[in-house]
């Protein structure tokens, strides 16, 4: 059974685009003896040990002509290495096993597989997780350096750093976002130089008043607003 999941598309930045996709899990796994056992099953006269010299073998002579770099033909679609990472300058080549240079494998299924799959599909929806929740673990004041210090007195200008989790929220929505709050009330953040999942940068506005102040965050991940709180004072002079 595929299970299929509704989750929150964080990479939407796009208000004309859906802000959900779907996150699918298989609830079962086909060893490959069992695969074995299953062909010798379907009215072959050969055995399972048979079909699993035969796999032995393909395994054998795929990788040989993977890492020739072939793209590998197989009965239900190609099979081909990739290379990933990244690199300081266009001049710089790809070096296996250094820094984040490593090898990933892309498989493409066949039209034919695709529609028989597709034709006997076995599927459930599980329920959405309510957390979309944000959950604040810290808040740091960048310094000059872009280094973070935990020294939460801070100037006008300042950038806050938020870390947490699930934070991205709907700057067009005056109800979401980072807020400062103190008795004289509440102050909504409208500068981010950066909005991300777990990480969100924005300065302390020129116009704030001085004073201490506590940080929360408001996002709304599907129809219900939810506030994050942190045991942190921000102190703007």
């Amino acid at each position: 059974m595929l299970n299929i999941k509704t989750i929150k598309n964080v990479l939407v930045t796009d208000e004309s685009k859906d802000g959900f996709c779907f996150r699918s899990s298989c609830s079962q796994s086909l060893s490959q003896k069992e695969l074995a056992s299953e062909m010798a099953d379907w009215n072959s006269s050969f055995t399972e040990a048979d079909y699993l010299g035969m796999l032995s073998v393909m395994e054998n002579i795929v990788v040989k002509y993977l890492a020739k770099g072939y793209s590998v033909e197989l009965p239900f679609g190609t099979l081909r290495a990739n290379a990933t990472g990244t690199c300081a300058n266009i001049q710089d080549g790809f070096t296996l096993g250094s820094g984040n240079h490593t090898l990933g494998f892309l498989f493409n299924a066949n039209e034919a597989t695709t529609a028989n799959v597709k034709a006997k599909l076995e599927y459930k929806q599980l329920p959405p997780d309510i957390t979309g929740e944000a959950k604040l673990y810290r808040v740091t004041a960048l310094n000059d350096d872009a280094s973070e210090s935990t020294n939460l007195s801070v100037s006008k200008g300042k950038t806050l750093r938020l870390h947490g989790r699930n934070l991205t929220f709907d700057i067009t929505d005056e109800n979401q976002g980072v807020f400062l709050e103190n008795e004289s009330g509440l102050t909504r953040l409208s500068v981010y130089n950066r909005r991300g999942t777990n990480v969100v940068d924005s300065p302390v506005p020129s116009e704030l008043a001085a004073g201490s102040y506590n940080v929360s965050i408001v996002t709304k991940p599907g129809n219900t607003y939810f506030t994050a709180n942190i045991d942190s004072v921000v102190t703007v002079a």
